[in-house]
């Protein structure tokens, strides 16, 4: 074994889960991809989880500085489209970006949308460092929603930018977004975030609902005599 055998594995892991995903990759397609052999693992990483957790781990890092960066250069007081198109330029394609980045996100991207484990294991450690930022200049921007309400809307633009990017939806999956599609879905994201917030109520008591203006109040009708 060469020094590279652990660089030759990790770049191994990589292309096979942008083209399998975790759940189809097994022990054998990465040794056989880096001309190494199972004890190469062990040695290096310990198990083949552990080599796929720290592949991803390593991706989001290195993409999650590259964001905590760019979201910094955001001036304060910038319109919510700026921030919004910041934030999600790595979903949208709308940055232009070194070959790199762009793997590295497309590893990102299919490992949330398959729910990867080993994503999801690496997820909570490295994801502070844009979040706590972008938490923070979203609750600047948007002071009539609650921190809990922020973070719901939050988690749910971006699960419905991944599923943007689905089979589902051929004008997203086939490729990079025409400028037009991205400012349609800016549109759409800022409007959800700025909608009034939710009510604290416990629900609506329809047995008091208000009748409005068409629906008199009904009389009792006289005695009979």
């Amino acid at each position: 074994m060469t020094s590279s055998t652990a660089e030759r594995l990790r770049l191994a892991v990589e292309d096979l889960l942008l083209e399998r995903g975790q759940a189809a990759t097994t022990l054998r397609h990465i040794t056989e991809r880096a001309d190494a052999n199972v004890a190469a693992v062990s040695y290096h990483f310990g198990s083949k989880d552990a080599l796929i957790a720290r592949v991803y781990g390593d991706a989001l890092r290195e993409v999650s500085e590259v964001q905590r960066r760019r979201l910094s250069e955001v001036p304060d007081g910038a319109p919510l489209e700026d921030l919004v198109r910041v934030w999600l330029a790595p979903a949208l394609g709308e940055r232009d970006r070194d070959p790199r980045e762009t793997r590295l996100w497309a590893l990102v991207q299919r490992g949330m949308r398959e729910r990867a484990p080993g994503l999801l294991e690496s997820l909570p450690a490295v994801r502070d460092a844009v979040d706590t930022h972008l938490m923070d200049r979203l609750a600047a921007a948007l002071p009539h929603l609650s921190r809990e309400e922020l973070v719901l809307r939050h988690d749910a633009v971006l699960a419905a930018i991944g599923g943007l990017a689905s089979p589902a939806m051929e004008g997203m999956a086939s490729g990079r977004p025409s400028a037009r599609t991205i400012e349609m879905i800016v549109a759409w994201v800022v409007g959800g975030l700025r909608a009034p917030a939710a009510s604290h109520g416990h629900g609506v008591d329809h047995g008091h609902r208000d009748r409005g203006p068409s629906a008199p109040t009904p009389r009792t009708p006289p005695a009979a005599h």
